[in-house]
């Protein structure tokens, strides 16, 4: 049977136990999707992706291309992303439901650097289900299990550790530069066309344009003592299944928008962390978006919430990460190198979202400009306890 098609492949079952992809965008070169699942789950032997059973390649003078990959069927529930909705509707309905439960104004902890449970104020412990908070630190720890398997190759030259270097951190820097202009042009020449109670926001963002810049300059101003790798590329929560117990990594296809060798290059560990970060926020918005039942009004109400609600679960996430890939030469060991880097990435991750809104989904800007706000004010917090 022949699953619903993703945005650069459609997928075919055979039999509920081997699931095939079949890339409608092949190119010639290694394909980092097979190259990243087949070392993941032969060589690393890391368990929590789909085991690799083979690839249909076509081979030519001029190189070779691979038309799809065939991996072992993972039984699971849904994907991470359907499963944290159901999650949020429980939550929503039970703030609406009842009169009790207050906003918790002073957020704890921090998400660049982790929230822990102890962290969490009670009347939080007592609005969040305990499973969902176990299972957010699950995938934590799922993903430092991915990255440590990824950096756990010296001998192999594809996934060997590359170290940082001021040269890399200033071209880093030009290309938040690029990014930044070419989005709030886009912003600038849209922002009549968005929803009225959207165009406050859009212009208190675009006057953020120079903050911003000065916030990504922090990228080159030391050296910074962490090692590039292979990453996943395009991490968030629809990228992960959720089995009922726990977590399964799929789709290491990267940045749709770039190339094979892009996709191939070394990276920063911290921006898989970020993406599900951001994935976590668009979350919490989309459970107020996408359900029908939940009245205009009432969305107004849940929006504190659904902010709250993204502080503590990103938190948790991070913190459970940061503690499985402690002294890991991926993560840097200095506090503050780790906030730079973390603020970075999901400042780039929140721009980068705003464009791609701005251009498909105009009334889900707001997701990614109080992105940007939020984590501009938590860099301000974070510099202060520095």
């Amino acid at each position: 049977r022949i699953l619903n098609a993703g945005e650069t492949h459609t997928s075919v079952v055979y039999d509920n136990s081997l699931y095939f992809k079949f890339y409608r965008k092949p190119d010639r070169g290694i394909n980092p999707d097979v190259e990243i699942s087949h070392y993941l789950s032969e060589y690393a032997g890391f368990a929590h992706v789909p085991r690799f059973k083979g690839s249909v390649e076509w081979t030519a003078e001029n190189g070779s291309i691979i038309f799809g990959m065939m991996q072992e069927m993972v039984e699971n529930h849904s994907d991470a992303w359907t499963y944290i909705l159901d999650r949020l509707d429980d939550h929503n309905e039970r703030i609406l439901s009842s009169t009790a439960h207050g906003m918790v104004n002073d957020l704890r902890g921090s998400i660049t650097s982790g929230v822990h449970y102890d962290d969490l104020p009670e009347q939080a412990r007592l609005l969040f289900e305990g499973q969902l908070i176990e299972r957010i630190r699950l995938l934590g720890t799922r993903t430092a299990e991915m990255h440590i398997a990824l950096s756990n190759a010296p001998d192999h030259t594809a996934f060997a550790p590359e170290p940082y270097s001021l040269h890399y951190q200033r071209s880093l820097y030009a290309g938040l530069q690029t990014l930044v202009r070419g989005t709030f042009q886009n912003l600038a020449g849209k922002l009549n066309a968005l929803p009225p109670e959207m165009q406050a926001e859009a212009r208190e963002v675009l006057e953020m344009k120079n903050e911003i810049l000065t916030t990504f300059k922090n990228i080159y101003r030391k050296k910074i003592e962490v090692d590039k790798i292979r990453i996943h590329g395009d991490y968030q929560l629809n990228k992960v299944l959720f089995t009922g117990r726990d977590f399964v990594i799929t789709d290491f296809e990267g940045d749709p928008y770039r190339s094979y060798s892009e996709k191939r290059l070394k990276r920063s560990a911290l921006r898989d962390v970020a993406g599900m970060v951001r994935s976590l926020h668009q979350a919490a918005f989309a459970s107020l978006f996408l359900d029908n039942q939940i009245r205009q009004e009432d969305i107004k109400r849940l929006i504190p919430f659904a902010e709250q609600w993204y502080h503590y679960m990103s938190g948790l996430f991070v913190s459970s990460y940061l503690e499985k890939a402690a002294g890991k030469k991926f993560i840097p060991a200095d506090r503050e190198d780790l906030n730079v880097l973390m603020t970075t990435f999901l400042l780039e991750k929140a721009i980068y979202e705003l464009n791609r809104e701005l251009d498909t989904r105009p009334e889900w800007v707001i997701i990614p400009l109080r992105g940007i706000k939020s984590i501009l004010r938590k860099e301000e917090l974070e510099l202060a306890m520095v």
